[in-house]
């Protein structure tokens, strides 16, 4: 980690385990400010920038603490909406993620949250009516051969994700987790409504940051998850159902790695070791959601363990897209199968004229062309999960089977 990474680890540590702590003056407040932002923790950790001198970093820092306040608010308010009318409809349903976590974390307003995520039983077309009757517009309504969920949105910044299953199809895990509405408790005051159970809650965080690791996508604040859920549920991770689906899983050795992140946020005198340090540095320079970069390493890390030829298989995958994944970015055409050729050539054509395509397009170049210079530190961060050592073995015992 860099002086700046090791202010923000200290600082946001500090926050987590309710110690005291003094932005050191020699702090370039600039850096750590973009640290935390990138990380949407202004408002968890206002309490400690509050101290600071008044500067236009200060004030940038106050404007995101009294954002996150009123959009929590917002968000509580709406929330309500969307239950009454799914409740109203004969949907089934319970939040997942951080309409759950929220609470969590002391003030809800600490937990930045993009969408609100949950779990439905009940016919689609009645959830649609159900949302655009309290304003949402269906922003991705396609198959569910496509996707996990679909996408609504109203507003000025309200996103629903109604999952009917947790996982893609091609996902590893999909189908691992089910039965939630078995386990979940019926709220009383509203039909329909049911709240997950602890197990589930933590089995599918840990699923699901599994996947955005996988993806190159994750930030501190998804461990700061985990650091209040295990402080409201201190024996979660030793329960017996807990323990024998990670065991059935092959997902041991990953719990065990997000349990030593966890540890070292929420506790300030564990001192972390060198593989420690370079895995905090990559979470803050990825910010919340990571970079292309190494979502690009990751990918062709992942496609070495596949393929003899995988920079190849790379670009392949990069210039054409599975029919599924095509399918997820909203292309809504009947007979897809023939039309599909097509998008592909659009998409390509429309890379000469978007600077997002084209930087990624650049990135993924990049990554293939230093891959056999840095096939080390490609996949870096999936080792220190031990991610590529899990499928491994399991691959190892499917072939067995």
């Amino acid at each position: 980690m860099t002086e700046i990474e090791k202010t923000a680890f200290d600082l946001i540590r500090a926050a987590a385990s309710g110690s005291p702590y003094e932005i050191p003056e020699t702090a370039d407040l600039a850096m750590l400010y973009r640290i935390v932002r990138r990380q949407h923790l202004s408002a968890f950790l206002w309490e400690y920038a509050s101290r600071l001198p008044d500067s236009p970093v200060r004030r940038a820092w106050e404007r995101d603490k009294e954002l996150a306040a009123l959009k929590n608010l917002t968000y509580t308010e709406e929330k309500e909406n969307v239950d009454r009318a799914l409740s109203a409809a004969g949907i089934r349903f319970l939040y997942l993620k951080g309409s759950v976590l929220k609470r969590l974390w002391g003030d809800p307003s600490f937990r930045y949250m993009g969408d609100m995520d949950f779990l439905y039983e009940g016919d689609d077309t009645a959830l649609r009516r159900a949302l655009e009757s309290v304003g949402y517009t269906a922003k991705n309504f396609t198959s569910r051969d496509f996707s996990h969920h679909f996408v609504f949105a109203k507003d000025p910044w309200f996103s629903l994700e109604p999952h009917f299953e947790l996982f893609d199809s091609d996902d590893p895990y999909a189908g691992k987790l089910t039965g939630l509405f078995d386990r979940a408790t019926p709220d009383p005051a509203l039909p329909g409504r049911f709240d997950i159970s602890e197990e589930d809650l933590y089995l599918h965080c840990l699923l699901h940051a599994r996947k955005h690791i996988v993806h190159g996508g994750i930030g501190v604040r998804s461990f700061l998850d985990f650091v209040f859920l295990f402080r409201a549920y201190p024996d979660l991770s030793e329960r017996e159902r807990v323990r024998a689906f990670l065991s059935d899983e092959g997902l041991e050795s990953f719990e065990t790695r997000v349990r030593r992140v966890v540890s070292l946020l929420s506790d300030p005198s564990l001192a972390p070791d060198g593989e420690d340090e370079e895995e905090f540095s990559a979470l803050f320079c990825a910010g919340l959601f990571g970079t292309a970069e190494k979502q690009f390493g990751n990918q062709l890390k992942t496609e070495s363990g596949r393929s003899r030829f995988p920079r190849l298989r790379f670009l392949l995958k990069r210039a054409f897209p599975p029919l599924v994944s095509m399918a997820h970015r909203k292309i809504r055409a009947p007979l897809s199968w023939i039309v599909y050729p097509f998008y592909w050539v659009r998409r390509l054509f429309l890379m000469l004229f978007s600077r997002n395509r084209r930087n990624n397009t650049k990135a993924s170049l990049q990554a293939v062309a230093s891959f056999k210079k840095d096939r080390d530190s490609m996949g870096r961060e999936l080792r220190y999960f031990s991610i590529f050592s899990e499928e491994k073995s399991r691959g190892e015992e499917a072939r067995r089977d």
